[in-house]
């Protein structure tokens, strides 16, 4: 049988944005983030984080920087993996400054992640605090909720996210509850 999941943006969804984070000592995770992710998995949910990190084509750090931020992110809270796009077409860094369909709105870690782990798109919701994540979402035909954090405070004017909520907290909540979720 397949698998839920939630797909989560990184910053400014399960941590603080700051434009582009270039060291460990910048990542600074929201207090309530690893409860939220045991929720999710309590409910029987995959908490997987689909990011875009364009800062290593534009050579603001390197691979192995994220690598280890990633590193930090699963210890701290538990997600169980980490998909992340770091290319750029107008990088600097010249084998990560190309267009993928990897990189958000495209879906292909979201189909990475299917791939790995049986997941049933369809009972599945992807939050984040841009446009380009809902639009991911979109693409992918899962539930979309827009977080009013990071860069969501002034995103909102995107009109085609099923829900909207203060922060990660609520959007779990309704993860959990079923909102929206088809009946099989």
């Amino acid at each position: 049988m397949k698998r839920r999941a939630v797909f989560l943006d990184r910053d400014g969804v399960l941590i603080e944005e700051q434009s582009y984070i270039k060291t460990l000592d910048e990542m600074n995770i929201y207090p309530f983030t690893s409860d939220c992710i045991k929720k999710l998995h309590q409910a029987g949910f995959l908490a997987i984080v689909i990011t875009n990190q364009s800062g290593v084509a534009r050579g603001y750090l390197t691979e192995e920087t994220l690598k280890q931020m990633n590193t930090k992110l699963k210890e701290e809270i538990g997600v169980d993996d980490i998909f992340y796009c770091p290319h750029y077409s107008k990088g600097v860094i010249a084998k990560y400054s190309f267009n993928c369909m990897c990189r958000k709105p495209n879906i292909g870690m979201i189909e990475k992640a299917c791939d790995k782990y049986e997941i049933d798109l369809s009972r599945s919701y992807f939050i984040g605090d841009r446009k380009t994540d809902i639009e991911t979402g979109k693409n992918a035909g899962v539930k979309t909720i827009l977080l009013r954090t990071g860069y969501g405070k002034a995103d909102e004017a995107v009109s085609n996210f099923d829900y909207a909520c203060d922060d990660l907290r609520n959007a779990v909540n309704i993860c959990i509850s079923g909102l929206g979720e088809k009946e099989k």
